[in-house]
């Protein structure tokens, strides 16, 4: 292989730039000093644009699984619309509205009494929060939260940027907004005006000092419109971010947004959670094969909802009808995620039903997926549904569902939801697939369902489960673009349920595996951890992924230390 030379001095290089891969350095300072030019070339994705998608991003040369296509830290960042969570406005932890602590300035409530001196993320806010009458704020004492409308702050934090960072406002600026289908008479203007324009100008924004009505002076513009351009930026593009206790902020980034949706992305993000300089930063990779020229995208909504729930809220909530390959295939790329079974009664030979009632066995799908009223036909009688039947019956199957989940459900309540809703989903339906999820870890963890008490039938039950849902999860999800989490789980359940079936029937006197079946079953569970710990890799510390994957590594250290006191030897 011929040697790598300076693309600066062709002096032997032995470094290469992190992100592309394609330019060599003999040092550090080379590297450095070329980045000026080589930062135009770097980046393997070019920006593209077309009436129907507007601006994209496609792949300017081939990329390979856990490459970087871009790495960026956020231009604004602050609590989610729609939320009345209450927050720190310093650093986002969860607090409440009755807070012992308050910034001394603008009285909002804190995590603690270090947290607002930042002024980073709080000092030009706070100018603007402080405004409101001090002795309301104090009268409140945090008991009146219409005091406190926190989705407001991150709008208020964007027109900040006129001042602070113009090219980040210009930036906002230019993302798509779609205000012409959030105007007036619909519930989303509605909302906006109420507990972002209004609370915003009547509170704060008319009473700068020096400004006229729109507070024009300190800000060259926080009119009306403006607010609700800002609020559609942050709907359309902003992404959610969960943090390490369990609070949720959105924000926005420079090139993320322009990433365009599929159902099955070829990407996957990770959020830099921990406090530090690079708090909230996002990187993307590639969780597959990309060709040059290929479109890079990624998923706003969830992987495990059906076609109708992912298409819903992608008009709703983006604003276009979703025509990807997962979207068009009435079996959802044969995972059955959207299917239910046909009531039917069966038909006999002579062309009659069965008068017993028997049903015909069939699926019920819909006959085109893109029209959200088509009907839903049986692929073995002549049974149709309509649109609206299927819609009813799917969403009080979702409300009972979401229900029970809420409750803290034992193992034998799962089990008979999942034997009633049986009756009339496909078993990959995503319904079942929720109520499967939650069962799996229950079995081998809940009082009275430990992994020493379960039956060897209860064991390879749940082994099927978790291998039923991991084939259904590959499939609309290869590479764990969007389920790292949900695959680590599964594949860990698998490799609990497998060993303990194997190592009980080991352990027996006289065993009735050998021991040179009981390696193979021991490294096949070790091989399902592994996988899990590839999955989890990118995750960042202190998320749900990171502590998934302390559980992964302790299950690692405990298998392959049982297998070194049973003298088996693991590859």
């Amino acid at each position: 292989m011929p040697q790598e030379t300076c693309d600066v001095c062709s002096a032997p290089a032995a470094h290469k730039c992190s992100a592309c891969k394609q330019a060599a350095y003999c040092s550090k300072e080379h590297q450095k000093q070329d980045w000026k030019k080589h930062k135009d070339v770097c980046r393997p994705f070019e920006i593209r644009s077309s009436p129907e998608l507007g601006k994209y991003l496609v792949a300017s040369r081939d990329l390979s699984p856990g490459d970087v296509i871009v790495s960026e830290a956020p231009l604004v960042v602050g609590p989610k619309l729609h939320s009345e969570q209450a927050m720190c406005l310093g650093c986002h932890v969860p607090t409440r509205y009755d807070s012992d602590y308050r910034c001394p300035k603008c009285l909002w409530p804190c995590c603690g009494p270090s947290c607002p001196a930042d002024p980073k993320l709080h000092a030009a806010e706070c100018s603007i929060l402080r405004l409101q009458t001090r002795r309301n704020l104090e009268a409140a004492a945090g008991k009146d939260v219409g005091i406190y409308h926190y989705d407001a702050v991150t709008p208020l934090r964007c027109l900040l940027l006129q001042r602070r960072n113009p090219r980040k406002w210009q930036q906002i600026l230019e993302m798509e907004s779609h205000v012409k289908k959030r105007g007036p008479g619909t519930e989303v203007f509605r909302e906006i005006r109420d507990r972002v324009v209004t609370f915003l100008q009547e509170n704060y924004l008319q009473k700068l000092s020096g400004a006229g009505k729109e507070g024009d002076a300190v800000l060259e513009d926080c009119s009306e419109n403006t607010l609700h351009k800002i609020c559609g930026v942050l709907d359309v593009n902003g992404l959610d971010i969960r943090l390490a206790l369990g609070a949720e902020v959105v924000a926005l980034y420079p090139t993320v947004y322009l990433m365009e949706h599929d159902c099955v992305p070829n990407t996957r993000h990770s959020f830099e959670i921990a406090l530090g300089d690079k708090q909230y930063r996002v990187t993307v990779r590639a969780t597959r094969q990309i060709r040059k020229g290929e479109h890079i995208s990624t998923m706003y909504t969830h992987a495990l909802w059906g076609t109708q729930a992912r298409r819903d809220h992608l008009m709703s909530t983006k604003y276009f009808n979703c025509r990807c390959k997962r979207c068009s295939d009435p079996t959802e790329l044969g995972t059955y995620l959207s299917a239910m079974r046909c009531l039917g009664a069966e038909i006999l030979s002579d062309g009659s039903a069965d008068a017993d009632g028997a049903s015909c066995g069939g699926t019920q799908l819909p006959v085109s997926p893109l029209d959200d009223n088509t009907d839903w036909r049986c692929d073995r009688c002549p049974v149709v549904l309509s649109a609206s039947q299927v819609n009813e019956l799917v969403s009080r199957i979702g409300e009972e569902v979401d229900s029970v989940q809420a409750s803290s459900p034992t193992v034998t309540q799962l089990e008979e939801l999942l034997s009633k809703l049986g009756m009339f989903l496909h078993p990959h339906h995503y319904h079942l697939y929720s109520v499967k999820h939650s069962l799996v870890q229950l079995y081998g963890h809940q009082q009275g369902y430990q992994a020493s008490q379960l039956s060897e039938q209860q064991l390879e039950r749940k082994a099927e489960m978790c291998r039923d849902l991991l084939a259904v999860t590959d499939k609309v999800d290869p590479g764990s673009s969007r389920l790292a989490l949900y695959s680590s789980v599964l594949l860990h359940e698998l490799h609990s349920a497998e060993f303990h079936l194997a190592r009980r029937k080991f352990e027996r006197d006289p065993p009735s595996i050998s021991a040179e079946e009981m390696t193979r079953k021991a490294q096949g569970a070790k091989s399902l951890l592994l996988t899990a710990i590839k999955v989890l890799e990118p995750e960042p510390d202190f998320s749900s992924g990171s502590r998934m994957m302390g559980l992964v590594r302790k299950a690692l250290v405990d298998l392959e230390s049982w297998a070194r006191d049973k003298k088996l030897t693991l590859s």
